[in-house]
């Protein structure tokens, strides 16, 4: 199925591993061109490289990375650094800590909602 967004430019967050590399290798192969973001700069490197010969040979896609925690407000420069506009933003972040939500502090609670509500926010 033709999604019409081949071309188009993605940022994923959160790529090097897990539901962002898959989100990311996803539109690769739609041929959308994928700047991936991640902490982890060796994990992010070899996403990139796979998805780079992978998918991403066979429909043209490029793929850049960005090693950067997006959750600061440096992290989000690096990324904006390196390009501008996007046309597709994947928000991926890890969630809070598992357990009991009655058992978090207050700091758990902040570091949950600025990952998973204010970064999405300061990307859009």
């Amino acid at each position: 199925m033709d999604l019409g967004i081949a071309g188009k430019w993605a940022l994923v967050c959160g790529a090097s591993k897990g539901l962002g590399l898959g989100c990311a290798q996803a539109l690769v192969r739609e041929g959308v061109n994928v700047l991936i973001v991640a902490r982890g700069a060796e994990v992010l490197e070899a996403a990139a490289t796979k998805l780079i010969a992978g998918d991403a040979r066979t429909t043209g896609a490029t793929v850049q990375f960005v090693a950067a925690d997006i959750t600061t407000a440096e992290g989000r420069a690096a990324v904006f650094a390196q390009r501008k506009d996007f046309d597709i933003v994947v928000t991926n972040a890890g969630g809070p800590p598992p357990g009991d939500f009655r058992d978090w502090d207050r700091d758990a609670w902040i570091k949950a909602l600025d990952a998973n509500m204010l970064t999405p926010i300061e990307l859009i």
